[in-house]
């Protein structure tokens, strides 16, 4: 009986060593038998769309893409799928019948874990407050106004970039507030989302208070380095519920795997507590 060809998948970012995919993907591999390697490739920005149209003349079914290439991901495909359409960037590529595919699996990498935490009736019912207005906070609008989130109030440092993509999407429940006016937009938020970098190791804490925060609130931080950030210690120590980013990082990774290896990790294989161990150990 012949072996199965290996396959080879990976992620691409600039810089790329402090990503955690590699050894997310890599346990799912071993725990699942399924033979394959994946890897991290730095990709310089300024040669990204050049490197990602090559990947049609290699042996590698598909990369991940991370900061900053996912616009550059984007731009160097043949096709894009529609929840990459929708956000006009790429967290994902892959081969398909000679064709190389743009796709976005943070959309539903964020949504699963709010699903699971809240439940869908609840998230319908949720006033939210989204912190950033980059890339990610981009997926997490595009997610909540599929879940049918009633308001939905967005801030950034720069209020032009918050006023401008808020315009950009352009619905009833979605507004921009002014940065000096955030103390307010927690007080009123029954789910309270960073989809900045603020809070991420080496880079300043988040400029807010949780102190007015709703007792029960949830706060939703998409950063996973450091596990625990501030912004969850203030909202522990505010009686306030917390999800952290290796939540996300798992959900998006799942679909992205199946692209990839042709199968989708069981939900039991929950590498969670080992990804915990990594980042507390510091190791990669």
């Amino acid at each position: 009986m012949s072996r199965p060809i290996p396959k080879l998948a990976g992620v691409c970012g600039w810089p790329i060593h402090h990503s955690l995919s590699p050894l997310l993907h890599s346990y799912w591999l071993k725990e699942m038998k399924v033979a394959g390697a994946y890897v991290a490739f730095a990709v310089n920005p300024k040669n990204a769309v050049e490197a990602f149209r090559s990947l049609k003349r290699t042996s590698i079914s598909g990369v991940n893409v991370t900061l900053p290439l996912k616009s550059a991901a984007f731009s160097a495909a043949d096709l894009a799928t529609e929840e990459a359409q929708k956000l006009g960037v790429a967290n994902c590529l892959y081969k398909s019948r000679g064709q190389l595919v743009a796709h976005n699996t943070d959309l539903e990498g964020f949504a699963a874990p709010l699903i699971a935490k809240l439940g869908a009736a609840r998230v319908q019912n949720v006033s939210v407050l989204v912190i950033g207005a980059g890339g990610a906070s981009r997926a997490v609008l595009g997610a909540l106004l599929s879940l049918g989130v009633p308001e939905i109030c967005l801030i950034n440092r720069t209020d032009e970039k918050a006023e401008d993509l808020a315009g950009q999407v352009n619905v009833p429940s979605l507004y921009a507030l002014p940065w000096e006016q955030r103390q307010e937009a927690v007080g009123r938020a029954d789910l309270i989302i960073n989809a900045s970098a603020a809070g991420m190791s080496g880079k300043p804490d988040l400029d807010i208070s949780l102190e007015n925060g709703r007792s029960g609130a949830l706060v939703y931080d998409l950063i996973y380095t450091p596990r625990v950030t501030s912004l969850m210690k203030q909202a522990k120590a505010h009686d306030m519920d917390t999800l952290g980013g290796l939540e996300m990082l798992i959900a998006q990774a799942r679909p992205s795997f199946k692209l990839f290896f042709g199968q989708t990790p069981p939900m039991d294989l929950n590498p969670t507590h080992m990804l915990f161990e990594a980042l507390e150990s510091g190791r990669r």
